[in-house]
């Protein structure tokens, strides 16, 4: 079972332009493709860090701008890479629109003077005396602007893969609840999850969040070891162990959030 998250909403600006059935998603382009197979033939080159993935659902041909400036391309079952390429070549302006806006809310979101959660407290990413980037009294990188959201996040994963099993297996033993095996994960929808074998994943943003509310989600996995479901008996179970569960969950759903980007 897995226990799941909100998304943060999309910002207006990125709006695509509406295009044919199926609407398009957020921060995606699209167009139709071509009604039969067509034949491949020669393409016009796009640059190396486009990605091409092939769908058997897909109506058209969608392209997207993924958060480190790289581009995916929907291809339709029946569709043609000649034609994907095209379509890329195309939106150049679009997709340098794209990746300023993306570029700047890394900046704002992980730059030099942002705040962000650790423990549920707000800490701000500082550089030292001697240019190292700081968070929360610990040294996290160089202070290199590019690299700085990648260098908090490997951070903050590091700091959950060496916290989160032992937070969970100290409230195993508690509740005399057998677990097989933790790992941590970056699920992009999805707090943790407890499978039948009792193996259990969390995300590593959970170090982000409050004590309570972290201890809340463990014991949401390891209730799942006594009901594999979401049953009225398995919150028995939650409440029965994590009396303020239901705020836990309110954070979840209002605060936790801001932790997606």
């Amino acid at each position: 079972m897995q226990l799941g998250l909100p998304f943060l909403p999309e910002t207006p600006a990125d709006e695509p332009r509406e295009g044919p059935r199926p609407s398009p998603p957020v921060n995606a382009r699209s167009t139709p493709a071509a009604s039969a197979p067509p034949v491949e033939s020669a393409a016009p080159p796009v640059a190396a860090e486009v990605r091409f993935v092939r769908r058997r659902g897909a109506r058209r041909y969608i392209l997207r701008v993924l958060d480190d400036g790289t581009l995916r391309v929907t291809v339709p079952w029946w569709g043609s890479k000649r034609e994907a390429r095209a379509f890329v070549e195309s939106q150049q302006a679009w997709i340098a629109d794209q990746r300023g806006r993306r570029a700047a809310r890394v900046t704002a979101r992980w730059g030099v003077g942002a705040e962000v959660l650790v423990d549920g407290v707000a800490h701000r990413l500082a550089l030292d005396a001697a240019g190292r980037l700081t968070l929360a009294g610990a040294v996290v990188a160089a202070g290199e602007e590019r690299t700085l959201k990648t260098a908090v996040q490997a951070w903050l994963r590091a700091r959950a893969a060496a916290t989160l099993p032992g937070e969970l297996l100290a409230l195993a033993a508690r509740h005399e609840i057998a677990v097989t095996r933790v790992s941590i994960r970056n699920q992009a929808s999805r707090w943790g999850s407890c499978s039948r074998r009792g193996t259990i994943s969390l995300n590593w943003r959970l170090v982000q969040t409050p004590p309570a509310v972290r201890e809340y989600v463990l014991l949401h996995e390891l209730m799942h070891r006594r009901e594999l479901n979401h049953s009225a008996r398995f919150w028995r179970h939650v409440a029965a162990v994590c009396p303020g569960y239901v705020e836990a969950r309110r954070w979840l759903r209002v605060d936790g959030a801001q932790l997606f980007d």
